[in-house]
């Protein structure tokens, strides 16, 4: 950022400069939020203000998980799956929801040049969960059929057992792909 091409007089500046960064990173992930939980990302999953209940968590969502390991990343994981479903409004048991809005929010910060250099998210690639939704799911039953899946039944009913099910299964199907999990929402992301 800023501070990285600038040549500093004095810490006075570096200090203005690290802050106006932290201010343009905070702000790059509110946009990231806004604009990877649009109004179909979460359709029909709650009462109004529902979407913005999952931009705002969202927005503030702490980053700076890049020294972990796959099970603390998990751990994480869930963690803020809980708290981002208790926030919500008349929906405080659609975990699914709330694990679909964190999943396409990191894929998206993931992607994004910024946050993905500040956070160091790349060393979450392995990790990542592929988002879960009916174009996945019928795809990952089209690539993954001897996996046994559980029916599908929608993104509201989805549980941490099922969700585990199928995310052992996208690893397997992208393992057979020579590619990680995460990159199979770009080929299954309305899938013609």
């Amino acid at each position: 950022m800023a501070f990285q091409q600038a040549e500093l007089k004095n810490e006075t500046e570096l200090e203005f400069l690290l802050k106006q960064d932290l201010e343009q990173i905070k702000n790059i992930q509110r946009r990231v939020a806004n604009i990877s939980i649009g109004a179909s990302t979460l359709r029909g999953q709650g009462p109004p203000g529902f979407v913005r209940t999952a931009r705002e968590f969202l927005i503030e969502l702490n980053l700076r998980i890049d020294n972990i390991n796959e099970e603390q990343f998990k751990n994480w994981l869930d963690e803020n799956t809980e708290k981002l479903m208790e926030k919500f409004p008349g929906a405080k048991n659609n975990w699914g929801a709330a694990r679909k809005a964190i999943n396409v929010f990191l894929e998206e910060a993931f992607y994004n040049r910024f946050l993905a250099e500040e956070y160091n998210l790349h060393k979450l690639e392995e990790f990542l969960e592929i988002p879960l939704d009916n174009h996945v799911v019928t795809e990952l039953i089209k690539h993954g059929n001897r996996c046994n899946l559980p029916k599908w039944n929608s993104i509201k009913k989805l549980t941490l057992a099922d969700n585990e099910i199928y995310q052992n299964c996208a690893r397997e199907v992208a393992n057979e792909k020579r590619t990680k999990r995460i990159y199979l929402d770009l080929e299954f992301w309305r899938s013609p």
